[in-house]
């Protein structure tokens, strides 16, 4: 270990692990299966829970006759909307979406729930569901946002089919188009995407001890579902108790609190345990998806590059229902400018009901699309320009003190720069073959083609700037570390763990966490946007820190020394002058206790006096920023395409975990090989991984990923975002890598086989 009180020593070379020990705490369990997710939980009396869903996109619901599924064998109750005690609406994350839609309305998509069975076995659940006789009056139906937006189109809504919008002016852009020498227009389409985690929606809900409604499930925040069950069920929120058990991946599913809510109801109305696990259909059907966006771009630039003024107008579809859609128009216009320097800026974005599957938070919310649309029409104006992609980028690179995109700095270090430096190597590497594949090529089957996209992401859920963790002395010396920072897979149990053991100044196997547990821990915070290395992390050395300067004064009293004259050593604080003057930590322990006083102490990590309030907007803006290359081959007879390289870089702030960060990225990565070439959910369709189409291991490219440190000026230990981010530029770098090879532009995701080959037999002949 470094010395504990200079902790960030000898970590810039990366040879020293921050926590001296990068290794997964949660590893063993995981590979031995010891490891219990929901659905591996059983309790005594345990009952099952099956979901009468809506068969049509869109109906009302007439009637609704359950006497013949109550009398069925091992029902033990049916319950519908009349049987809610509390608020029948996800109040507070979706407008308008009930939890069971009552007699009389309406059901806007395929799925929506409309009652629950429970029954003694899964089997006995969803055979009485069958026997549920709903009178439904099926209702014309759409699926696309632009004829959701017709003058003559249904209304879903009585209020109409926007949900929202946002709006992003400053300039004069009539003067940026006026000494703009190009101007490229462009539109740009995306895909739903399912998320396609490797678990299944599953939640247990059950009385516990002290008479709490407990739901054990995996989610983003189980506070903030503690209180939609609460109002679900008419209860403070202290009555509800959340548990966030191993989670296998989310990637924004977990954020929606249906799940969770349904199996509270079910456990406060029969007083018993109730499981409710979907099948993959159910999850196809009902679960919320990546918003499909249709974006138009119009950007201008001078003769020698330089970027002028730039006019974005986004449709996004969030589908039947809210799901957190609300919030989209101002993530998608925040991503659509990116990391760039603009004279003038028009950005509108709005959100659209259809009857498709409910959109809601998926990697990156809000912003993979826009980053798409505005890399690719990018790359087509450096094209036009004839000008060297990379080059391009750094001559408009945003850097930190110029105004961004939203017509103000950035409030955080900005590494774009050095960013595009580290693929520069690559970059020439991979243009010089891919020149060589395609002039050795003895006929124009095989193309080959090099494409370059960047990012933005403006990560953290910067809106609330104020995370609180618990750190404690135990009365065995060790430490106990308190926060809500749910781990779904990231691995951020064990950054947290890393952060306090580099704090404290002790190995990682003297810290016990203890996460994300609604009766234990408080309130972190939604872990979403990339916020938790960041913000709950920056708590936990917050803690951290105000424990050891407790433990360091209480033995300083002890034993008649000064505290700045104690180390931490094999669980003793030892004095530096006089190693025979030491104290174990247990020895304090009890020395708080006699003195009454707590051996667990509040850490604050809070940025509002950095950006005080009435003096920034609601986001602050603070940004994480990387650019991928991707290599790949078209078959130009069958449009099939290989990505055969991606290399990544990622401005990390600082690697609290390396080994982590690159897994992430290469995470990331095949995620967005899906994106571009294969996924794409349709509504009506698609209801398994047969008729998904993701990435499967043939289709995993080379990945090389580079950790870029530009240290950050309010995170721990230096470290920002990465996550979600990480994904952003890997669809718009494929699209702009096939365009370049094939000489034609592929303006909608996926570019599959059958799209991409339809795209050549329409492209001019002499390309």
């Amino acid at each position: 270990m470094s010395d504990p009180d200079q902790p960030h020593l000898a970590r810039a070379s990366g040879k020293i692990p921050i926590g001296g020990s990068a290794r997964r705490i949660d590893s063993i369990d995981k590979v031995t299966g010891k490891a219990r997710y929901a659905e591996d939980i059983v309790m005594p009396g345990m009952l099952h829970a099956s979901v009468l869903r809506s068969p049509h996109h869109h109906a009302r619901l007439l009637s609704l006759d359950t006497r013949l599924a109550v009398q069925a064998p091992g029902v033990v109750r049916v319950i519908t909307a009349l049987d809610i005690p509390g608020d029948n609406n996800l109040t507070g994350y979706s407008h308008n979406e009930p939890i069971l839609t009552p007699v009389g309305e309406t059901l806007r998509q395929k799925g929506a729930p409309i009652a629950l069975v429970v029954a003694g076995s899964l089997a006995q659940a969803r055979q009485a569901v069958t026997l549920i006789e709903a009178g439904l009056e099926p209702l014309p139906y759409l699926f696309d946002a632009e004829q959701a937006l017709q003058p003559d189109a249904l209304h879903i809504y009585p209020g109409g089919n926007v949900l929202n919008t946002f709006t992003l002016a400053h300039g004069d852009l009539a003067a940026a188009w006026d000494v703009s020498d190009t101007l490229v227009e462009t539109d740009y389409y995306t895909a739903f995407q399912e998320h396609s985690t490797l678990e299944r929606e599953a939640t247990l809900g059950y009385i516990d001890e002290q008479g709490r409604v407990t739901v054990v499930s995996g989610t983003h925040e189980p506070h903030w579902q503690q209180g939609f069950i609460a109002q679900t069920i008419g209860l403070i929120p202290e009555q509800v108790h959340v548990i966030v058990p191993p989670t296998g991946g989310s990637f924004g599913a977990r954020q929606d609190p249906w799940p969770l809510v349904a199996a509270g109801l079910m456990a406060f109305l029969l007083r018993c345990p109730v499981r409710l696990a979907y099948s993959r259909t159910e999850v196809f059907e009902a679960t919320p998806k990546r918003h499909p966006y249709h974006v138009k771009m119009k950007i201008g630039a001078q003769a020698d590059g330089n970027l002028t003024g730039i006019q974005v107008r986004i449709n996004a579809n969030t589908g039947g229902y809210d799901s957190a859609g609300y919030w989209i128009p101002n993530y998608a216009v925040t991503a659509s400018g990116g990391p760039y320097r603009w004279q003038a800026v028009d950005a509108f974005a709005q959100t659209i009901y259809t009857n498709a599957a409910k959109c809601g938070q998926f990697r990156g919310f809000g912003t993979p699309q826009s980053i798409f649309a505005l890399e690719c029409t990018l790359d087509e104006l450096a094209q036009e320009l004839k000008l060297d992609p990379l080059n391009f980028r750094l001559q408009n690179s945003l850097v930190e003190g110029v105004a961004s995109f939203l017509g103000y700095p950035v409030g955080e270090s900005f590494g774009f720069v050095e960013v595009l430096e580290a693929i520069r190597p690559r970059y020439h590497q991979l243009l010089e073959e891919t020149r060589q594949f395609n002039a050795a090529a003895k006929n124009k089957i095989y193309r080959m083609g090099v494409g370059l996209a960047g990012m933005w992401y403006r990560f953290g859920k910067s809106g609330v700037l104020r995370v609180e963790t618990h750190a404690e002395l135990a009365l065995d010396g060790r430490f106990k570390i308190y926060c809500s920072a749910p781990d779904y897979g990231q691995g951020i149990s064990t950054v947290m763990v890393q952060l306090a053991a580099e704090t404290l100044g002790v190995p990682c196997q003297q810290i016990e966490l203890v996460n994300a547990d609604t009766a234990l821990t408080p309130d972190s915070g939604i872990q979403g946007a990339s916020r938790a290395t960041y913000f709950t992390g920056g708590s936990v050395i917050k803690a951290a820190e105000n424990l050891k300067r407790e433990i360091f004064a209480t033995a300083a009293e002890m034993l008649d020394l000064d505290p700045v004259d104690f180390m931490l050593q094999d669980g003793c604080l030892v004095s530096k002058r006089d190693p025979d003057k030491s104290i174990p930590l247990a020895a304090i322990a009890s020395e708080f206790e006699q003195l009454k006083k707590s051996r667990r102490v509040i850490g604050m990590f809070d940025l509002s006096e950095q950006f005080p309030d009435g003096k920034r907007p609601e986001y602050i803006p603070i940004f994480v920023t990387g650019a991928q290359l991707a290599q790949v081959v078209v078959d130009m007879e069958t449009g099939f395409t290989e990505v055969r390289r991606v290399v990544a870089a990622h401005d990390v702030g600082h690697a609290v975990n390396p080994p982590d960060a690159v897994g992430q990225i290469e995470g990331a990565v095949v995620m967005g090989v899906g994106t571009a070439l294969t996924e794409e959910y349709l509504p009506g369709v698609s209801s398994g991984f047969t008729d998904y189409i993701l990435p499967m291991i043939h289709a995993t490219p080379q990945i090389e990923a580079i950790l870029v440190e530009v240290p950050s000026r309010h995170g721990p230990f230096g470290a920002k975002g990465l996550g979600e981010a990480a994904i952003l530029p890997t669809a718009p770098a494929i699209i702009n890598a096939i365009s370049r090879a094939v000489g034609w532009r592929i303006r909608r995701l996926p570019a599959s086989p059958e799209r991409l080959l339809e795209a050549l037999q329409q492209r001019p002949i002499s390309t």
